[in-house]
């Protein structure tokens, strides 16, 4: 039986380590069916036309990268507005069994509250959460 994941990325290098680290599990055996999901913040309506596919795309890269190395297959969801709201909603509605993020990523946001979207994720998440420092 395979374990429905969800891997949040937003091109961090703690987030290449999140994303090593669910390769490690699927090589251990772990059978994953995977989705990565990237968060951008809110865009007006012109910029979103003209940016958040390839903002999201950028934010992916280096995951999608790592796991295509990996031979691993992956979906894709960009989303808008409050990473961690955003994310815990995905994850819930998608039905996933784990979902996997660094502790901190990138954005002054994040220089200052250190870890603030894994703080709301792991509070707020209904699916178990694997946090990768």
């Amino acid at each position: 039986m395979s374990i429905k994941a969800l891997l949040a990325v937003d091109g961090s290098e703690v987030s290449d380590r999140a994303t090593d680290s669910l390769i490690a599990l699927a090589r251990g055996g772990a059978p994953i069916v995977l989705t990565v999901i990237t968060v951008q913040p809110f865009m007006s309506i012109e910029a979103q036309a003209m940016h958040l596919q390839s903002y999201g795309e950028a934010a992916m890269k280096s995951a999608r990268d790592r796991l295509d190395a990996a031979g691993i297959p992956h979906d894709t969801h960009i989303a808008m507005g409050p990473a961690g709201v955003r994310i815990c909603e995905f994850a819930d509605a998608g039905g996933f069994e784990l979902l996997v993020l660094g502790t901190k990523g990138l954005g002054w946001v994040n220089t200052v509250l250190v870890g603030s979207v894994a703080k709301h994720v792991i509070e707020s998440s209904n699916v178990p959460v694997l946090l990768v420092r």
